[in-house]
């Protein structure tokens, strides 16, 4: 919310600077988030009368004034239509800056002479209206800085209110704040009406279909208005809280907004069918059109505002176009009503309409404030737009609010807080906030707070509002007295910190998504009907449809992020998250949740340096990363292993992760018809995801030990071989380490060829063997023999040959 602290001084005294305000309200739970000061650059800006005007002799849409600047008149060139004789205007004299960046010069235009600039208002940064040079009042005395001829000068604030303080959301609200805070006092703004003959019973009533939905609805009339501009004051105000001015009318209704906090609603009189209101629910697929223009189908949560025999307003939310006011408007029913928050929010957040006043209703207004509201606009209505108010309002308020009375005790209240307030100060903190307060005994009052106060219904309320009131930094500081536990640290919580170090050491971001996803997440990854992918845990009240269900993998929340990165211009991404995975459970009401861990590398893997090319990210560059996350964990015994085809993963270039024989995840390429279902424009991306159950699972089978140092030299052998193109190098490595046995320290491959010298159905490997024994130094005789023999049962059991033979 936007607060003008101009605004905010008309209803109390405030005797400190924007910034300690600032302070005052953050420490009492109305964050401030930042402060802008407006009006403020308007130095060389004077006021000047304009004497005569005349048509330009080179322009048709260009005239030339003579102004009248207090020392002097001087000639202006200007294109507005709105310049008349005798007006008083805001004159930007030469060399001014204006707030915009634009510096006035003297200058000739069109071969005349022009001494200056006319301003209209938002080139002064006071309103975003640019329809004609601004006119000022004829009070002013012509020469003088408009800065101080006019309190322009204003500081705005930018309040983010927690959803449980909406009669904070206006004006008066925090004005109310700050008089408790400071020990002011409240000034309400006066509300004197000037009643005309017409009893308003006599042409018009109001009929509440669903009490539950609207308790209180009122209505009043105005008639014969005068649709214009609103004042240059109300648009000032409106404009400082971020509100777009539209006519006296409509500005109304939004100044007592933001004022009171009361939505009210304005229709046009003669456009409600017989004349009266009707307050029901919609019928299921009724039609209804907004006054943006935009057209949507109802059902039975939608509370709907009609007249005799259509609906004419989303009750709540927003009117319709077929009741709206127009040019030709001179009659008026004005709107203040209550309608019940749940209802409220949920007919919004269905139709996806968020408004100022759907804003307020779903946290709860002043059912009491709703009379005052509608007479304050109609009080407004009559200065502004003219016109005579018909006598009385009508009140449809069938069951009164009846605010609850809450015991608070004073002890506990000090110990809970860690502060010994005595019972006087508590009370007269209440008091400050217009709770009734009395003595039920020496340690217990009685409060009933004001209708206002929505939520304030339990002891702890209370307790948090003296809190407020002491100031959250003169409670004193404790620590918890914690009893050390007899159980050591879960090994998932020691496992995650020690992932999230080598994956940042690697190169990776860690992110966080949310645990809500569409369902047809599993139709896009290509989940079987049987896929635990598709064992969705749905939500009873989810925000849209896209999140309408738990996740069952990490792999969409990574690819939507991946999607956002790439729309803003980062191609070039490593990113992981370490989350929870959601099943349906049928043993229980609980779903079964599961830890995983999932990374996703796209874009250049290595960018041009003047020593190397770019390159893209391949296979491999995933494949190492869990080859050394995996390694960085203790793990030895990792294979991947070629498995029927993974959901979300390229058929072909994709594997599973095993440890022992263990299946603990899969890695591999994104499959292009996801990345499609994704929207993700990039040409390829490669993931790898782990259960960490199961990877927990193999860490605590494997200890790491420390290995000494080799005493005995190595003996080295390399051999090459031309085998098929479906044998996997793993199936020849194992071989050699089964039949080397401990003599055997390591193999690995150093080449791989396949080209146009080989056979398309071959593959040429090269392996290089490190032969080592912990027992002494190896014999040539006995390498070679060994030797000879892996090679044999390479050949025997792969069908491979010798390259050099």
């Amino acid at each position: 919310m936007r607060l003008s602290l101009n605004w905010l001084k008309d209803y109390v005294d405030v005797d400190m600077s924007p910034t300690d305000l600032a302070h005052l309200m953050t420490m009492s739970g109305l964050e401030v988030e930042g402060i802008e000061a407006i009006g403020q650059s308007l130095q060389g800006i004077v006021v000047a009368r304009i004497m005569s005007v005349k048509q330009h002799p080179e322009a048709d849409r260009l005239f030339i004034c003579n102004m009248d600047t207090g020392k002097g008149e001087v000639p202006v060139v200007c294109s507005a239509t709105n310049l008349h004789e005798g007006a008083l205007v805001p004159m930007a004299m030469p060399d001014t800056s204006l707030p915009n960046g634009i510096v006035v010069k003297e200058s000739r235009i069109r071969g005349e002479h022009s001494a200056g600039m006319l301003l209209a208002e938002d080139e002064m940064g006071l309103s975003d209206d640019h329809t004609g040079i601004m006119i000022l009042p004829d009070n002013l005395e012509q020469g003088t800085q408009i800065s101080s001829a006019m309190p322009l000068e204003d500081y705005t604030y930018e309040i983010s209110l927690t959803p449980n303080r909406p009669d904070c959301a206006s004006v008066i609200g925090i004005a109310r704040e700050i008089a408790a805070l400071t020990g002011q006092k409240l000034r309400m703004p006066e509300i004197k009406l000037e009643e005309g003959d017409t009893l308003i019973e006599d042409i018009t009533n109001i009929t509440i279909d669903d009490p539950e939905g609207c308790p209180r609805y009122a209505a009043g009339i105005i008639q014969g208005i005068e649709l214009k501009p609103s004042p240059f004051w109300m648009r000032y105000r409106l404009y400082a809280s971020g509100i777009r001015s539209i006519n006296n009318v409509v500005d109304i209704t939004n100044y007592v907004l933001m004022e009171m906090g009361q939505p009210l609603h304005a229709f046009d009189y003669h456009r409600l069918k017989e004349n009266r209101i009707v307050i029901r629910r919609a019928a299921d697929g009724e039609k209804f059109t907004t006054l943006d223009g935009q057209t949507h189908t109802l059902d039975n949560e939608n509370l709907m505002i009609c007249d005799g025999e259509r609906s004419v307003a989303l009750a709540g939310i927003m009117g319709g176009l077929n009741s709206e006011i127009f040019a030709g408007s001179k009659d008026v029913l004005l709107e203040s009503a209550y309608f019940d928050p749940v209802t409220i929010r949920r007919g919004s957040k269905r139709l996806g309409l968020s408004t100022e006043a759907s804003y307020r209703f779903e946290r709860g207004i002043d059912i009491e404030g709703v009379t005052r509201a509608a007479r304050r606009a109609l009080m407004l209505l009559s200065d502004l737009a003219g016109g005579k108010i018909a006598k009385g309002l009508i009140d449809n308020y069938p069951k009164p609010y009846d605010p609850p009375v809450i015991d608070l005790r004073i002890k506990k209240t000090n110990d809970y807080l860690g502060t010994s307030l005595s019972k006087e100060t508590i009370a007269s903190y209440l008091k400050g906030l217009e709770m009734e307060v009395s003595d039920l005994d020496e340690d217990v009052i009685q409060v009933r707070p004001p209708t206002f106060r929505v939520d304030i219904t339990r002891e702890v309320d209370l307790t948090e509002e003296v809190a407020r009131l002491e100031g959250y930094d003169k409670i004193p500081v404790t620590s918890p007295f914690i009893r050390p536990s007899e159980e050591g640290d879960s090994p998932g919580l020691l496992i995650r910190d020690q992932v999230s170090e080598i994956m940042a050491g690697l190169g990776f971001s860690e992110i966080i998504t949310y645990s809500f996803i569409s369902p047809d997440s599993a139709d896009i990854l290509g989940a079987e009907s049987e896929s635990p992918l598709r064992s969705f845990v749905n939500l009873q009240n989810p925000l849209t449809i896209d999140q309408s269900v738990m996740r069952t993998s990490l792999i969409p929340g990574l690819l939507s992020v991946v999607k956002n990165n790439i729309t803003h211009g980062e191609t070039d991404l490593k990113l992981f998250e370490w989350g929870k995975i959601f099943l349906h459970s049928d043993a229980g009401e609980l779903p079964d949740e599961k830890v995983f861990l999932a990374a996703i590398m796209t874009g250049l893997y290595k960018r041009k340096e003047w020593y190397n090319k770019d390159r893209d990210t391949d296979f491999y560059d995933i494949k190492g990363t869990v080859e050394v996350l995996l390694k960085g964990l203790g793990l030895r015994e990792i294979e991947l292993k070629r498995d029927k085809v993974l959901p979300g993963y390229h058929p072909e270039v994709s594997c599973g992760i095993y440890i022992s024989d263990s299946h603990i995840g899969n890695v591999g390429q994104v499959s292009p018809d996801v990345m499609e279902g994704y929207d993700v424009k990039a040409e390829s991306a490669y993931l790898f995801d782990l259960d960490i159950e199961a990877l927990l699972e193999k860490i605590q089978e494997e200890s790491v030990r420390f290995e000494p140092f080799a005493k005995f030299p190595a003996v080295f052998r390399d051999i090459s071989l031309i085998t098929d193109r479906k044998t996997e190098s793993i199936r020849i490595r194992d071989i050699v380490e089964s039949e080397g046995a401990d003599l055997v320290e390591s193999v690995n491959l150093f080449d791989l060829y396949e080209g146009e010298k080989m056979d398309h159905s071959k593959k040429a490997l090269s392996f290089r063997i490190c032969y080592r024994s912990k027992e002494g130094t190896l014999d040539g005789k006995v390498v070679n023999q060994l030797h000879e023999t892996i090679i044999n049962r390479i050949m025997e059991e792969t069908g491979a040959i010798l390259r050099e033979g």
